[in-house]
């Protein structure tokens, strides 16, 4: 029978001598041996831990020297071998995020990988999902789970694994929207607040310190754009990046955008006059003055820079801590949206400006539509036509709708008044009701 061959391991190599003078020419060391070879670890006899940490860095990388095999089945196939191909398939795809986004991809999949990749693809059930979402946030582990479904499945769709049945990643429930959004008075006090943010010296005022946190807002609440597209736009026309046409007062908010057509995801938008007044000079200002970095419309040392932490500090001050909590940068666009409904505008078209469905504006903010429920409102209140009804009673004959309508209609002033007379309207400030 042919022998088994150990995985790689660990062996102490002893002191070594010159045999002519006797002198130390080794000390004593851990080394890696693997089959017939052997590999240092650099890490004397004393050092264990850095020898360990040394043979599973080796494995590692041995490991993902090795090509994944097709058509093997689920229960062949380590999860960590699919997200490791993965990876590699969609390099230039990953290489193109933002290091924003590159970097919470890559602490996503690293805790995916810590749990999971150690175990078989056939491992995935109830139980083992249960297990990872333990003590976290059901918005944070399936966004996860969602990355780790489309990492297996891909690798299934590749060849790389033959699944025997259904994968239950046993997703959380998605968490309903939180529609919070900004009244006329915060939003004023927000952005007048940021312009007025100075950098002060024994006392003195010295400079703004807020004005990009103030264009970023204004452009962000006045599009409805997605925070990273805003940043990251330039005055000037890069390849890479959001481009505001100061000259025609367009905003192309997808990179690249130039000279392709729009599409349905971050198309091009119309700025309003007021906004492309403001941004038309501040550039020109920023062009006068040498300002490095100055086609930017966010900027922080001649670069692009996320206001995340500025926005953050700004809120703070300007709403106070409990409002605050309410209020992120996709606030901006939710207010956007209602602002538009508010204002008159069809769903369709508020749609299109904010490039997402009708039925997404639907959903999230139909509550806002004017006169979305005015129909079925308004069918309790009409009484069936042709149908004699006494004025104070409810006869038995009435069914369903009708007898709500003559209910309601029969019911004496004195009653229906008996709350005061006038009452105040109602004030809706960040989607609640402020009576």
């Amino acid at each position: 029978m042919p022998r088994h061959l150990k995985e790689p391991h660990l062996i102490k190599r002893s002191a070594r001598y010159d045999k002519r003078t006797g002198k130390l020419t080794h000390h004593a060391a851990w080394i890696i041996k693997d089959g017939d070879s052997q590999s240092v670890t650099g890490c004397g006899i004393d050092d264990l831990e850095g020898a360990k940490r040394a043979l599973h860095e080796y494995n590692v990388k041995k490991y993902a020297q090795t090509p994944l095999k097709p058509g093997l089945a689920d229960d062949e196939v380590l999860i960590g071998d699919l997200i490791r191909y993965y990876l590699e398939a969609n390099a230039d795809w990953i290489e193109k995020k933002s290091r924003a986004r590159k970097r919470e991809y890559v602490n996503q999949v690293a805790r995916l990988n810590d749990f999971w990749g150690g175990k078989l693809v056939s491992e995935i059930d109830t139980l083992t999902s249960k297990k990872y979402q333990k003590d976290r946030t059901p918005n944070t582990v399936l966004k996860e789970l969602e990355i780790l479904r489309s990492m297996v499945y891909f690798g299934s769709d590749e060849g790389k694994v033959t699944l025997s049945r259904k994968l239950n990643f046993a997703m959380p429930e998605k968490p309903e929207p939180r529609v919070h959004y900004l009244s006329d008075d915060e939003v004023w006090a927000l952005i007048k607040g940021a312009f007025n943010r100075f950098h002060t010296f024994a006392g003195k005022k010295t400079h703004r310190v807020g004005t990009h946190i103030g264009l970023f807002t204004m452009v962000a609440l006045t599009t409805g754009t997605r925070s990273e597209r805003v940043w990251n736009a330039s005055f000037e026309y890069e390849p890479d990046k959001p481009w505001i046409d100061l000259d025609s007062g367009i905003y192309y908010r997808k990179p690249g955008e130039k000279f392709v057509p729009s599409n349905k995801r971050a198309q091009p938008c119309q700025l309003p006059p007021r906004v492309l007044r403001v941004l038309r000079r501040v550039y020109r200002e920023a062009k006068r003055k040498g300002v490095e970095g100055a086609q930017y419309l966010v900027r922080w040392n001649g670069r692009p820079a996320d206001p995340r932490k500025g926005f953050y500090t700004l809120k703070h001050a300007i709403l106070g801590k409990e409002r605050a909590k309410q209020i992120n940068r996709h606030t901006l666009k939710h207010t956007c949206a209602t602002f538009l409904l508010k204002n008159g505008l069809t769903v369709d078209e508020v749609a299109d400006y904010l490039t997402t469905t009708p039925a997404v504006i639907r959903r999230v903010y139909g509550h806002l539509i004017p006169g979305q429920h005015s129909k079925a409102g308004s069918a309790f209140d009409k009484p069936k036509v042709g149908q004699k009804r006494s004025k104070h009673a409810v006869t038995k004959s009435t069914r369903g709708s009708a007898a709500v309508a003559v209910a309601v209609s029969n019911v004496p002033d004195d009653e229906t008044d008996s709350a005061p007379k006038t009452r105040p309207a109602l004030r809706i400030v960040g989607g609640k009701d402020h009576s």
